[in-house]
């Protein structure tokens, strides 16, 4: 039977327990406090971090509120600032109309009071006089755009020529070398000068050649001279209309 050492027994077991209490004590406790602390200083890094994520998060989003609502607000200033300048240039066009229909009424009245002699003898200087004028105005006011929406209009014309006259161009232009004169008072963009050398080779069947001038009298439009015609829709163009026009009526209110 085996026999067990009672007192040593018991002796051994408290030492056992003294050296827990020990351990426990001296480090299993510092070392859960150690743990523990790490573990919270590890929750509070990670809380920060995610914190410091969230706000970033929260300032990216302000930063791109911010960003969106300037482009908004620049594209309304810019947008506004388009309008106002058409409503100026409107504005400006309206009182040179103006301005001219006044200068015009102003110079006829004047005319009418002197005796019609004298007016056959002078109304070429005054008609001159007055286009001149005319030409500063309208120059003065006239922007790119106008010339611009000129080109195009002149380039659809075009397609507006009926067949018989198309005929008689191809007639004209048979046998000779395909080109056409251009004057222009400002450089034609590449896409313009592409858009009129189609349409004019589409006009006379055979590709077309341009020689471009620059010639800034003709103040917007241009004028093109194929073979012996001359297409013209400028600005100087209209005004010379507009002053045969009135030669015309002087001569006819003269006698002469």
């Amino acid at each position: 039977m085996l026999e067990f050492d009672w007192p040593t027994l018991l002796f051994q077991i408290l030492n056992f327990v003294a050296l827990l209490l020990i351990l426990n004590h001296l480090v299993f406790k510092p070392l859960r406090a150690k743990l523990t602390e790490r573990g919270r200083t590890l929750s509070d890094t990670l809380q920060a971090a995610q914190d410091q994520e969230a706000e970033a998060a929260r300032m990216r989003r302000d930063w791109e509120i911010r960003r969106n609502q300037a482009e908004r607000e620049a594209e309304e200033i810019i947008h506004a600032a388009e309008l106002e300048a058409e409503r100026r240039a409107a504005h400006i066009i309206e009182e040179a109309r103006i301005r001219l229909d006044h200068i015009s009424e102003e110079m006829r009245d004047d005319l009418v009071r002197q005796r019609d002699e004298i007016l056959a003898r002078h109304y070429d200087e005054v008609l001159n006089t007055v286009m001149a004028l005319a030409g500063n105005v309208v120059q003065a006011v006239t922007t790119r755009r106008a010339h611009d929406d000129l080109v195009t209009n002149f380039c659809a014309s075009i397609f507006q020529i009926p067949q018989p006259e198309i005929e008689v161009y191809r007639h004209m232009m048979a046998g000779r070398m395909a080109s056409a004169r251009v004057e222009t008072p400002v450089a034609l963009s590449d896409e313009q000068a592409k858009t009129l050398t189609d349409t004019l080779s589409s006009l006379i069947d055979q590709r077309v050649e341009l020689q471009v001038t620059i010639n800034p009298a003709l103040i917007a439009g241009i004028s093109v001279r194929l073979a012996d015609r001359l297409i013209d829709n400028s600005v100087r163009q209209q005004l010379l209309g507009i002053r045969e026009r009135v030669r015309a009526d002087l001569m006819q209110h003269a006698g002469a």
